[in-house]
């Protein structure tokens, strides 16, 4: 099985793993996700987290063998799973010779040297659909766009994430949040990269290690998302202009089209409107391109109509959308169209 290039968290379910008993989730000072999990400003390295988070497990790869009429036969070649070696509950995987697992313990601790210099701090972790996916989040610097002005703050944080089952690389994403209104920022910038890989192979620790030497991504993707934000909040927009935006993001309702897709399209347009004119979360940078934009981030992120899954409530199901977006893919065609239009009428 060829590694995909990403994370395949799995949003309909995005579960934090309860496989201990315990919510294997961490959090320095509140809990982000679910309400759950250990909340703590005392951890200071990656092991101190990985306890707390109950991620303090290894992953082993077996043999898988074949069976017939309930009798185990011989090993399958070149197949096996992979396993927690806590509780010896398969964690999703079916993997080849090749395939060598990220030990949580090592995915993470290249990150103390960050931390222990002073430069980041220790936000989040936890572990995804019964380990299948574990992460770890760090917060760097913010940067405010207009400071005796608007004052918008934007928080800046790094997900990096790794799986056990197979299907994707080990991964590193930049994930700005608007400090406001909590909106995820996940924009690509033509700038600067915000997304490194590391493929589960032999030769993984070392590519860490070669990360851990190189991780001046986030700097350069701070900086380029400051001065884009920055260009935006510098221009006007019209409601006018803001509606054509609409339009053009969000394909009207063919003449004679059912009611209920007319109505949809209308509450949409109401509500982004209101985004735009009207809401709280815009009362700082009002009637600008940038507004314009986290009107539309905002409706994605918490408006728009969503499946709900029984186990879950509205807020957890969008909590999870929004991880495993970034885990998924590493961006949103809605924000990076809208926040293209933006750039490109400016």
């Amino acid at each position: 099985m060829r590694e995909s290039d990403v994370i395949t968290g799995r949003a309909d379910l995005g579960a934090i793993d309860n496989t201990t008993g315990e919510a294997a989730f961490y959090s320095h000072r509140q809990p982000a996700w679910h309400g759950l999990g250990t909340v703590t400003e005392d951890a200071k390295t990656s092991d101190e987290v990985l306890h707390l988070a109950k991620l303090d497990w290894a992953v082993e790869k077996r043999p898988l063998l074949s069976m017939s009429r309930g009798k185990l036969g011989k090993k399958i070649p070149n197949r096996f799973g992979t396993f927690r070696d806590d509780s010896g509950d398969w964690v999703g995987g079916l993997v080849g010779n090749t395939w060598t697992p990220i030990q949580n313990r090592d995915a993470f601790t290249f990150l103390d040297e960050l931390v222990g210099g002073g430069h980041v701090t220790y936000e989040t972790a936890g572990a995804l659909d019964g380990g299948r996916v574990v992460f770890m989040s760090t917060k760097s610097p913010s940067f405010t766009i207009d400071p005796e002005g608007a004052a918008d703050r934007i928080d800046l944080y790094t997900l990096f994430a790794n799986s056990h089952d197979g299907r994707s690389a080990a991964v590193a994403v930049e994930t700005p949040i608007r400090a406001v209104c909590t909106n995820t920022l996940d924009l690509a910038v033509n700038e600067a990269h915000r997304v490194w890989k590391i493929r589960h192979t032999k030769n993984a620790l070392s590519d860490l290690e070669e990360a851990r030497r190189t991780l001046g991504f986030t700097e350069r993707y701070a900086a380029a998302l400051e001065a884009e934000a920055t260009a935006l909040y510098q221009q006007a927009m019209t409601d006018q202009e803001f509606d054509k935006l609409i339009a053009t993001l969000w394909t009207a309702p063919a003449e004679g089209a059912r009611k209920n897709l007319v109505a949809a399209h209308e509450e949409r347009r109401d509500r982004l409107h209101y985004l735009f004119t009207e809401a709280d979360t815009q009362d700082n940078i009002r009637g600008t391109r940038w507004a314009a934009l986290q009107a539309v981030v905002e409706y994605d992120d918490y408006f728009r109509t969503v499946k709900v899954p029984e186990a879950l409530t509205e807020q957890e199901h969008r909590n999870n959308l929004a991880m495993t977006t970034l885990l998924h893919d590493q961006k949103n065609p809605l924000k990076d169209t809208a926040r293209t239009l933006l750039r490109l009428a400016a």
